[in-house]
């Protein structure tokens, strides 16, 4: 890998805010690099096996298809990708990235590192899962007893996909549910506990309660790289409404900036947003 390769623009994050964000970019005629930590494209979305139902025109695709989508569009655009390479430092003079290769450099860096499941805690186990998706898919819950801990939209999803897997399933959750009213209408017949709760990993037992399995759906935080000393808001980056950092030539999109409601079709639309904002002050 060579720092010298001409580049407009350095996206971190290969999911729907960065990919979106780079399709945009080199549409606008711009030259950006994508650099994805793991060995896939899609972030967050392959972790779903399940239909995702909230983009609008697309039917019947799981997250991880997805997931292929934004990759191969990308990849039709000859939008330079490159997988397994995580941003090691980043230097906010002169915005230079290490990677494990060396150093990369351009004008403009995108942080589209989106956000990781918060663990409260507890680690992952073959009987606990820490966040939605393949996690919960590897879980045995067929037959077995199986405590969903939080109380929005995720922990009322892979409530009930457990239930549709055989297995029972109680719900605890220190508040009142946030979970959509639709997500709560269509597990009517689950458990649900709400109050204060103590749950422990090592007797696997939820207030006393034995179980055979946790889910634990406490949300997600921000995954920022380590050198740039950025404004936060809430444990996400904070951002204007053109998706500028508190540090210049630093801009944010997608899930790390908490973007109101998160989502795939948000991410991208946040994306297109910031790759448009670049590509003006490029032009100036």
């Amino acid at each position: 890998m060579s720092g010298s390769k001409n580049r407009d623009v350095i996206i971190i994050g290969g999911g729907p805010a960065g990919l979106s964000c780079a399709i945009w970019l080199k549409k606008l005629g711009l030259a950006p690099a994508v650099l994805e930590a793991s060995d896939r494209l899609g972030g967050l979305q392959m972790r779903s096996p399940y239909e995702n139902l909230w983009i609008p025109g697309v039917q019947g695709r799981t997250g991880q298809e997805v997931a292929a989508s934004l990759a191969a569009h990308a990849e039709a655009l000859s939008v330079e990708l490159r997988v397994s390479t995580p941003a090691l430092w980043v230097s906010e003079d002169g915005l230079a990235v290490q990677t494990d290769a060396g150093f990369l450099f351009a004008p403009y860096l995108v942080l589209a590192t989106g956000s990781t499941p918060r663990a409260g805690g507890f680690r992952p186990a073959p009987n606990v899962a820490i966040g939605p998706g393949v996690a919960m898919e590897a879980l045995e819950v067929r037959g077995c007893k199986v405590a969903i801990l939080g109380g929005g939209d995720n922990a009322f999803d892979q409530a009930r996909f457990v239930r549709d897997r055989g297995g029972q399933v109680t719900i605890f959750s220190r508040k009142a549910p946030r979970a959509q009213k639709l997500l709560q209408n269509m597990i009517t017949d689950v458990r649900v506990v709400i109050g204060d709760y103590t749950a422990d990993q090592v007797g696997m037992t939820v207030n006393g309660e034995l179980f055979d399995a946790f889910g634990v759906m406490y949300g997600f935080e921000a995954v920022v790289p380590e050198g740039l000393e950025l404004r936060r808001l809430d444990g996400y980056i904070d951002v204007d409404r053109f998706g500028a950092t508190s540090v210049p030539g630093v801009y944010a999109c997608g899930e790390v900036t908490n973007y109101w409601h998160p989502c795939v079709t948000t991410a991208a639309a946040h994306g297109v947003q910031v790759a448009k904002q670049i590509s003006l002050a490029l032009a100036r």
